[in-house]
């Protein structure tokens, strides 16, 4: 199987990927168990490949030793299954995007791919890193250079899931990281045909800061009107105070304790609810129907008062400027209601509308934005290579 492009972003909260354009996500969940566990883990055979995506089993080596872990919603019930939302996690070391990105891959290929093939060679892989991880070295680009040279070269994974095994070798022909939130601006400037988007004129004339809110950082970027790059360095924050999934366990733990047994399943029905007039939760055994809109929404509100401060104090805008504000991200697009709230108790309807913008498809605007650079790259390398044959 061959795929052209790969691109990824490695959320606390959710893997998202588009391969050659096919759009999935897993929950960012990896939990190792031993190979005894894994042997029984299985008590019936998956016979549909579309079903892998929700029973991830799967063995690789990781410093010459044979893991076997569960990914995604597989691992969502384990006790284990939430533990890196609780300490900032660093991509470029830890397993867990390089197993989410083998199972991703093992999934793909089991859906669009023939069963008998057990080859997969990825032409381009692109993902991103958030700004906090960027900043430990002197130069952003020696850590991009580290993150993506873990996905260059062979790979090889084991499926085990049951009905479903399979041994793949997964080959990488090149690899780039960009900066996460940087990224996005191009999802606002170009389409997928790498055509004008007219959304950016509304950033022309004014200096804007970025604000991707995350389930576990913010990260922020400063950019030069017209949505130009960053300046400097200095144009480039990450926020790691107050996480948007700790904020979440905290309201869990204290006043819905006996609807949620897990973060996740309180972040899935916000997710789920957030639109809707009420946010009701209700129990399977009985029929009753719980009304959690008040406690919800209040804790939203509370939460975007703080978010919104810490914005603000982390780019001021100077007494002639004008900062417009756009909001992205899966926190972003939940809190879209609540930025409109407090902004216009703030500044009034008219500066929350022109200056605090929600983006659309706030959830996919950076793994949109690498969409649009890796077309723009495969226009890039055709042109090369029709040049090179003329001459």
């Amino acid at each position: 199987m061959n795929i052209s492009c790969m691109n990824v972003d490695f959320g606390n909260s959710m893997f998202m990927t588009l391969i050659d354009g096919y759009k999935f996500e897993l929950p960012t969940n990896v939990v190792e168990i031993s190979k005894g566990e894994a042997d029984g883990k299985f008590t019936s055979i998956v016979e549909d490949p579309a079903d892998l995506k929700e029973r991830l089993l799967v063995s690789t080596t990781i410093d010459d030793t044979e893991r076997f872990f569960l990914v995604g919603e597989f691992a969502e019930s384990e006790v284990l299954g939430n533990q890196h939302i609780k300490k900032l996690h660093n991509k470029v070391e830890s397993h867990i995007p390089y197993v989410t990105f083998l199972s991703a891959v093992a999934y793909y290929q089991a859906i669009k791919g023939e069963p008998d093939d057990n080859d997969v060679v990825i032409d381009y892989f692109q993902t991103m890193l958030p700004i906090w991880l960027l900043k430990k070295l002197d130069k952003f680009s020696d850590t991009q250079k580290k993150m993506a040279a873990k996905f260059m070269g062979t790979h090889h994974v084991k499926v085990l899931t049951l009905g479903l095994e399979k041994d793949l070798t997964i080959t990488v022909n090149d690899a780039a990281c960009r900066i996460e939130s940087e990224v996005a601006r191009w999802a606002i400037k170009k389409n997928f045909d790498l055509e004008d988007k007219s959304e950016a004129d509304e950033f022309k004339n004014n200096d804007v800061v970025f604000c991707d809110l995350g389930g576990g950082t913010d990260d922020l970027v400063l950019l030069p009107a017209g949505l130009k790059p960053p300046k400097s360095r200095d144009s480039f924050e990450s926020n790691t105070e107050a996480p948007f999934l700790a904020h979440l366990e905290k309201l869990r733990k204290e006043k819905l304790l006996e609807h949620f047994s897990n973060v996740r399943d309180l972040e899935k029905f916000i997710y789920t609810n957030i639109t809707k007039t009420k946010m009701e939760r209700k129990d399977g055994n009985t029929g009753q129907k719980y009304d959690l809109t008040a406690i919800i929404s209040k804790s939203l509100k509370e939460y975007t008062e703080i978010k919104i401060a810490q914005i603000e104090n982390t780019f001021p805008a100077p007494k002639d400027k004008v900062y417009k504000y756009l909001y992205f991200g899966g926190v972003g697009e939940v809190l879209s209601e609540s930025i409109r709230l407090v902004t216009e108790e703030k500044y009034g309807r008219e500066i929350s509308e022109s200056n605090h913008i929600v983006a659309e498809d706030a959830r996919m605007l950076n793994l949109y934005g690498l969409e649009v650079l890796s077309r723009a790259e495969k226009v890039k390398r055709q042109k090369a290579l029709a040049q090179e044959q003329e001459a």
